[in-house]
């Protein structure tokens, strides 16, 4: 742009009077000029300066005009063309801060490029990920659909596995029905037979005392008798009280059934009570050679039973352990106390007991595999009375045996502790 304006005008106003040195100076105005336009970026101007220049130089040829209409044509020429050239330049200017816009545009939009870009690579490998789970959702839907399947399958397998069920259900209630109806005949079978077996008991008994009566005075007659018939008198004794203990035992199997057991608790001092019983069987003992121990060790075991019944549990299992020891055994009786109560441990020598014996021990009219050495009796009737009374008065009955290693027997009652601490 020109800043020079005011040189200028006075230039050309010393110019009016020769018009050939105003002509020269406005050529070497108009080359200053194109000097400071740029043809690449004010193209249009360049030229256009350019053309004036070469019509100015064919004015200057021009010796028909005058020089004041030269000099003013010259002049607005030329202020025309500072205009214009102002214009370019003004034009220049937005053009170079439009092209810094456009530039700074440029790179926001590169930028905006680069995210979208990500932007692009994030979706991709989203839609990857969406394209992954689709098939893993038609797969889980495949699984889905084979399992609602199968369980239609189960659904009509469990339909009719009810039906059967239900069909079973209705036979195991007639069953039941009918077990119920046989379980009542059964226990009016038992009561009557339970009447039954008293009602000859009880008849069996009269006779029976009769025949030993008879037997005890035809033994106070004996030296009047001879050898034999002695010996006939003795076994008729002993299958008389044999059939009176039988007789005995099968009443008081009668009594725990019907429940009409007449327990009299008192204390009872369960050491004395052993050595009673070791006492009472030493001779039946003898009779096979077998020892009975007594390992009766502490203070005054004293517990609260009938003395009668637990003398008959005791005298039970120790007559069981002499009838199925053999010859020169030994049988041990023990005392011990635990968590308030005492135990009685009874043990011999015999063969033991089997897993079938072991099964049937404490049933009634049951006989186990294992026989009495000496042609003891045995009605079956025993362990289960000793069970039955032991329960009665709040104890318990338990034993140990194994094959060839002989059999235990245990016996617990509830300790008397105010007795003990005396």
């Amino acid at each position: 742009m020109i800043s020079s304006r005011e040189e200028i005008a006075e230039l050309l106003s010393s110019l009016k009077e020769d018009q050939s040195a105003f002509r020269q100076t406005a050529l070497e105005l108009l080359d200053h000029i194109l000097e400071r336009v740029n043809p690449l970026t004010d193209k249009d101007l360049y030229y256009f300066i350019e053309k004036e220049k070469k019509k100015l130089f064919v004015q200057s040829k021009r010796q028909e005009k005058s020089d004041e209409e030269t000099f003013k044509e010259i002049r607005d020429e030329y202020n025309q063309l500072v205009k214009e050239f102002n214009q370019f330049t003004t034009t220049n200017y937005l053009l170079e801060y439009k092209q810094k816009d456009l530039m700074l545009l440029a790179n926001d939009l590169e930028e905006v490029n680069e995210e979208l870009e990500k932007q692009k690579k994030h979706i991709e490998k989203q839609a990857d990920e969406l394209r992954k789970s689709h098939r893993e959702i038609l797969e889980i839907n495949e699984e889905l659909q084979s399992q609602n399947d199968y369980i239609l399958d189960q659904s009509d397998y469990l339909h009719e596995a009810n039906e059967r069920i239900s069909k079973m259900h209705e036979e195991v209630q007639a069953q039941k029905e009918e077990i119920l109806r046989k379980n009542e005949e059964l226990v009016n079978l038992n009561k009557e037979k339970n009447n039954l077996i008293g009602i000859v008991a009880h008849d069996l008994k009269s006779p029976l005392n009769q025949i030993k009566g008879l037997i005890t005075i035809i033994k106070f007659k004996k030296d009047q008798l001879d050898t034999e018939t002695v010996e006939l008198i003795e076994t008729i004794e002993k299958s008389a009280v044999r059939l009176s203990d039988m007789i005995n035992k099968i009443l008081d199997v009668e009594a725990i059934e019907s429940k009409k057991l007449n327990i009299k608790l008192e204390d009872v001092d369960l050491k004395e009570l052993l050595k009673e019983i070791a006492n009472n069987f030493g001779v039946l003992a003898d009779k096979k050679n077998i020892k009975i121990n007594l390992e009766l060790k502490g203070g005054k075991p004293v517990v609260r039973a009938d003395r009668n019944y637990a003398l008959q549990i005791f005298e039970n299992l120790v007559s069981n352990a002499i009838k199925f020891s053999e010859h020169d055994k030994n049988i041990y009786f023990k005392l011990n106390h635990s968590k308030g109560k005492v135990i009685c441990e009874i043990r011999d020598e015999s063969p033991g007991l089997s897993e079938q014996d072991k099964k049937l021990l404490f049933s009634k009219y049951q006989k186990l595999s294992a026989r009495p050495t000496g042609d003891e009796l045995s009605t079956g009737l025993g362990l289960s009375i000793v069970k039955k009374f032991t329960e009665s008065m709040g104890g318990e009955i338990w034993y140990e045996s194994e094959l060839g290693k002989g059999t235990s027997f245990f016996v617990s009652f509830p300790l008397v502790k105010n007795v003990l601490q005396q």
